[in-house]
Parts: C-alpha cells; sequence; structure tokens
C-alpha cells in the first residue's frame, strides 16, 4: 500500500541517468525522490526538466511511499533557486 507524503529540502544531487534526486529535508534528514515521466516539475515561472534542477536549489514534493520504502516523486515545485540563496544578505 503506497502512502501519500510531501517532503521540503535542499537538493544535494540529481542523478539524471537513474531520475533520483537527493534531498536534504528541513529536519537535517536525507532522502531520495525517484522521479519518471509522470513527474511534474514547476519552476518559477515555466516547467523543467529534471536537469533543470541544481543542487541547492529548495523544492517542495508531493510524493508516495512505496512498499519497498522508495519515494516517488509525483511534483516537484522549486520553491527557490540556489543562486536566489547566493545572492541573499541575510546568508
Amino acid at each position: 500500500m503506497q502512502t501519500s507524503r510531501q517532503v521540503m529540502g535542499m537538493v544535494t544531487q540529481v542523478d539524471l541517468g537513474e531520475g533520483h534526486v537527493r534531498l536534504k529535508e528541513d529536519d537535517e534528514s536525507f532522502c531520495t525522490l525517484c522521479c519518471g515521466g509522470g513527474t511534474h516539475i514547476l519552476g518559477e515561472e515555466e516547467p523543467l526538466a529534471l536537469g533543470g534542477l541544481q543542487p541547492g536549489d529548495y523544492i517542495r514534493s508531493e510524493c508516495t511511499t512505496a512498499e519497498d520504502g522508495k519515494l516517488l516523486a509525483s511534483k516537484i515545485v522549486l520553491l527557490r533557486p540556489a543562486w536566489r540563496m547566493l545572492e541573499s544578505p541575510e546568508m
């Protein structure tokens, strides 16, 4: 049985070959999101391909937890790109 879950955090790695996004969640734990053809990725103003995400981006993902424990991402929303974090005065 699959359960729904929402995760938020900073991208640490994007593996285009495997279709995975490694994420450091707000609670300091790490998870891997499995992305497929049905994963919708929304940028700031337009849809993105998986390769449009990069380490340092802050995202929110709606996903399901499969029986084998994998997180299957159905939607990823780019909340703050890495370049914005670098130019922020409070950093």
